[in-house]
């Protein structure tokens, strides 16, 4: 059932090991690879990796992550993008693998901002949606149980279009890989 959901996507930067299976798309980040942006540090990274189809108008995006702890800020999770200066996505943060956060970027005209959400425990499943209204708002959310889903941004981009890629990423900004399973991706 993932294959037949995933027959249109296409990669963004592909990682060197990815692998599907009966339990998901395992996907491991390559190290230094990230999706953010800073113009007062001059700083521009948009090497994550990014598995993404076109999407237009209104619509919903749920997806079902199995991951390890994310040490030193690395990330799975959803993604929408316009273009390389103009996304937004959300994942599971953490900096040293105890304070764990639900974490959003928002990305407009190459410069990213950041929210924190703190949650309870070490979650190794996750739950994350996306909803995309006509009049082109967004909302992210997500759920530890696939069933009850929280708001945590609510959000348009400056610059937008009728078409938009949206999926799932992968990254590691540090100096170690990254692995995590994809187990679901729906939209409606």
């Amino acid at each position: 059932m993932l294959l037949e959901a995933l027959r249109n996507f296409e990669w963004l930067n592909e990682p060197n090991e990815f692998a599907f299976s009966e339990r998901g798309l395992k996907i491991t980040a390559l190290p230094k690879t990230d999706f953010w942006q800073d113009k007062t540090e001059d700083y521009n990274k948009i090497n994550g990796h990014f598995f993404f189809c076109s999407k237009q108008g209104a619509f919903s995006m749920t997806t079902h992550w199995r991951c390890g702890i994310p040490l030193n800020f690395a990330q799975c999770g959803l993604m929408g993008r316009i273009d390389d200066k103009n996304w937004f996505k959300i994942s599971l943060f953490s900096k040293n693998g105890t304070n764990m956060n639900v974490g959003t970027v928002v990305t407009n005209d190459g410069d990213s901002d950041m929210a924190l959400t703190p949650i309870i425990g070490s979650e190794q499943e996750v739950w994350f949606r996306l909803k995309r209204t006509e009049k082109h708002r967004y909302e992210l959310s997500y759920s530890l149980n696939g069933l009850n889903f929280i708001s945590v941004r609510s959000f348009n981009l400056k610059l937008d279009k009728e078409s938009i890629e949206s999926g799932v990423f992968i990254c590691s900004p540090s100096g170690n890989p990254y692995t995590a399973v994809l187990i679901s991706i729906d939209f409606s």
